[in-house]
């Protein structure tokens, strides 16, 4: 086909006028037409060579605004299309990369990450650091203030081992500690962390006495209800860690509370009893052991006075017997002195003279006298 030249004699190509800078050969070289060997290429000729054959489908020709146009539109749409498949991940979460509706990768990093753009590949994001709550066997009462509650009795009751009925309200505070299980392997978490958590308190409870769920078992009811229900979610695979578990409100049932706070006050009444018996125990049984060490003490003490009394007593007489064996006269004589003054120590006595009138005068000690200005003093 022959086509028409152009005013300068150059002859036109099918897309209009025809260049005469160097063209991008046909043969697949690298070169642009025209261009030797070690020369630079020339950027405006790659250009003019590369709308050329692209100018069909973007209107390069004269007459083709709208096409052009059109390809404008395009490029631009494509520029935005591949813009939505820049995402930031914040601190606090995890981004799950899905191909096709299928998991590829779970970004933990924070900072501004690229994945293809929607329908090839879609990013979720989850929150892994916010402690999320539930209440199990009671429901905050919307609109009536802070710390109203209504209660659920389907959830709260629960049969302790020995055969009794509680009312136990309490929350379960947990945490998605892998993103890829949280969303794919559950489909309620909230509920199946909810079911679970009942689960595993009834069975705690059921197998405890109700006087120690009321007391001083709490603390361990609340370890091994976590403990209990972290390994059944593992077992699920959930991607769910427990934080805690909390006891609220561990009561009997509200039909026999009255009678139970009957109980409770007896119980109470019983040990306040048994208390007081062993403080007045504690007082009276160390005190009799005292008195009893010091009677014993007292008595060997006599003992022992006695003993040493007697032996000295033996002593002496035996010394007398043996100063009386060497001279009887002597030893009978001091012996008769010693026994009158004994005697004579506590009696009255009179000085009887040899016969004469008024020789009888009565003794009057030295010890005596002194006694009676003393007492006439104190008069």
């Amino acid at each position: 086909m022959a086509w028409d030249n152009d005013e300068n004699g150059t002859k036109k190509g099918p897309w209009g006028k025809r260049s005469t800078k160097p063209q991008m050969p046909d043969n697949g070289d690298e070169k642009p037409r025209g261009q030797s060997e070690g020369e630079a290429p020339d950027i405006d000729a790659l250009l003019k060579q590369a709308q050329e054959k692209f100018g069909g489908f973007f209107g390069g020709g004269p007459g083709n605004d709208e096409k052009k146009g059109f390809g404008l539109i395009a490029l631009v749409l494509l520029a935005l299309w591949l813009g939505t498949g820049f995402y930031r991940v914040l601190p606090e979460e995890n981004a799950v990369i899905l191909t096709f509706g299928k998991w590829t990768s779970t970004r933990g990093e924070s900072g501004l990450g690229y994945s293809l753009p929607w329908p090839i590949q879609t990013v979720m994001k989850v929150n892994v650091a916010f402690d999320r709550r539930v209440e199990v066997g009671f429901r905050d009462a919307p609109g009536t203030g802070k710390g109203n509650t209504s209660d659920v009795a389907s959830e709260s009751q629960m049969l302790t081992g020995d055969e009794n009925i509680v009312d136990i309200d309490f929350v379960v505070t947990w945490r998605v500690s892998d993103a890829k299980n949280y969303l794919f392997n559950i489909r309620d978490p909230e509920t199946t962390v909810k079911k679970v958590a009942e689960s595993a308190l009834r069975e705690i409870v059921g197998r405890d006495k109700i006087q120690r769920a009321l007391t001083e078992g709490r603390a361990e009811i609340e370890t091994k209800s976590k403990e209990l229900m972290q390994k059944m979610l593992d077992d699920y695979q959930s991607g769910i860690a427990v934080s805690g578990v909390q006891l609220l409100r561990v009561d009997p049932p509200e039909p026999v509370v009255d009678a139970f706070d009957d109980v409770q006050r007896a119980r109470a009444d019983k040990e306040r009893i048994k208390n007081e018996a062993e403080t007045y125990r504690n007082d009276i049984v160390p005190r009799a052991r005292g008195e009893a060490q010091k009677l014993i003490k007292d008595a060997e003490a006599y003992r022992d006075a006695i003993t040493a009394r007697a032996k000295g007593e033996a002593a002496r007489f035996d010394s007398v017997y043996q100063a009386y064996a060497q001279s009887k006269d002597v030893t009978a004589k001091r012996i008769y002195i010693e026994t009158m003054q004994q005697i004579m120590q506590g009696s009255k006595k009179v000085i009887v003279g040899d016969g004469k009138a008024g020789a009888v005068l009565p003794y009057l000690s030295l010890d005596q006298l002194q006694k009676k200005p003393a007492q006439q003093g104190g008069q």
